[in-house]
């Protein structure tokens, strides 16, 4: 199936998920659209019983599918996420609402950062 694959607050990560959870304050990037980020905004359900690994060394958790969402941590390289499902925001990329090992949620995930693209079920 070809497709470009392209919030909660993040709160009690076991290390074991995101090592040192860190929130760094963000300014927002001067010069660019405004995106909407959060759950009211981009709801969320479990539609998809995938998993996947994280690919880069670590990738960023946001609020909403945009990088300019608020980080709410790092999930590091080689873990294993589940999914719910993929959200396509307004540039056209895809992001994927994403859950540990016990099932709590995480936040949205760039899909490039997924070995295999995120999650096949559209939120």
């Amino acid at each position: 199936m070809g497709k470009l694959r392209t919030t909660l607050a993040v709160i009690g990560l076991g290390a074991a998920m995101f090592g040192t959870l860190s929130v760094p304050a963000q300014a927002a990037p001067t010069g660019t659209a405004a995106v909407t980020c959060g759950n009211v905004h981009w709801p969320h359900t479990n539609k998809d019983s995938g998993s996947g690994k994280v690919v880069p060394s670590s990738a960023a958790v946001h609020t909403g599918p945009y990088g300019a969402c608020t980080t709410v941590g790092y999930v590091g390289g080689g873990t294993t996420v589940h999914y719910d499902c993929y959200s396509v925001n307004s540039y056209g990329n895809t992001w994927t609402w994403i859950r540990d090992d016990n099932g709590s949620s995480l936040g949205w995930i760039y899909d490039a950062y997924l070995d295999d693209g995120g999650a096949t079920a559209q939120c």
